[in-house]
């Protein structure tokens, strides 16, 4: 589910061949990210480029894990967010987190 590189103490991470976060594998991608975020002092970027759909399971997905991270002492970043999902982002409250 997950495409996962990693390059020191990052991990980039991405998911394969989907373009939506939703119910149908939240709790499996939640799975394989709690597995990287902790070890503490890891960073894990998620990079959400081409992710057009992220339903409230996606995002208690990333509201989990990023609490999670911080609760290990590591660290869970988004990057290349589409503007759909920022939209959605923005409506849930969640920019900024």
């Amino acid at each position: 589910m997950l495409k996962i590189a990693k390059e020191g103490s990052q991990y980039r991470v991405e998911l394969f061949q989907v373009n939506r976060l939703n119910t149908l594998f939240s709790e499996l991608v939640k799975a394989q990210l709690k597995e990287l975020v902790e070890e503490p002092g890891i960073s894990v970027i998620f990079n959400l480029e081409g992710i057009m759909f992220i339903d409230s399971s996606g995002f208690d997905v990333l509201r989990t894990i990023t609490e999670y991270a911080w609760q290990h002492g590591s660290e869970f970043k988004l990057c290349n967010v589409t503007a759909d999902v920022k939209e959605l982002m923005v409506l849930m409250e969640l920019e900024g987190e």
